[in-house]
């Protein structure tokens, strides 16, 4: 059975994804997969796709084309699909929402040190945080009339902010075991 799992930045996403795949021994689809399939099938760079997809004029259609191929997967594929769509495209999947407040993300972010998350002080780490996570909020309920953050989607949300990835994932097999007995 497919498991999706959509997440706000900094809530453990990779690693849990990761840690989930050896444990249940599942195959991650990511977006970054899905923007490398389509690249292909347009017999294009990834970064010409990456160039193309920037372009106002396109997103829709490329969110179109991932949409579509999220819809392709069957429901008994052993795939974690990792995806702000996955509970819209796969309804009948487990889905998951990982969950972690603005202020424990940039914290983080700032732990961290990332090359490709450098910001000068908390501050200025929480306002780049909660832009990213209003802008993705904004995109999908003008591109699909949905909240991502609406609880109903979901069949478990966890908050992350006080657990390890190891402890979220955890939960998720624990959960994820009682709709497959």
């Amino acid at each position: 059975m497919i498991i999706t799992l959509w997440w706000k930045a900094w809530s453990w996403k990779g690693t849990v994804s990761k840690l989930l795949a050896e444990q249940l021994w599942y195959e991650i689809i990511s977006i970054w997969t899905l923007k490398r399939k389509l690249a292909e099938e347009m017999w294009i760079s990834i970064l010409e796709f990456n160039r193309l997809w920037e372009k106002p004029e396109n997103q829709q259609e490329f969110d179109l084309k991932f949409e579509e191929y999220q819809k392709s997967l069957a429901l008994d594929s052993k795939v974690l699909l990792e995806s702000r769509l996955g509970f819209l495209c796969q309804p009948h999947a487990f889905k998951v929402f990982l969950d972690v407040s603005d202020e424990v993300a940039a914290q983080r972010i700032l732990w961290d040190n990332r090359t490709t998350d450098s910001y000068s002080d908390l501050e200025a780490t929480l306002k780049a945080t909660k832009e990213r996570n209003e802008s993705d909020r904004k995109r999908y309920q003008d591109l699909y009339w949905i909240d991502l953050l609406d609880q109903s989607h979901y069949d478990l949300m966890i908050d992350t902010w006080d657990k390890t990835p190891e402890e979220v994932t955890a939960i998720i097999i624990k959960e994820f075991s009682k709709i497959q007995k």
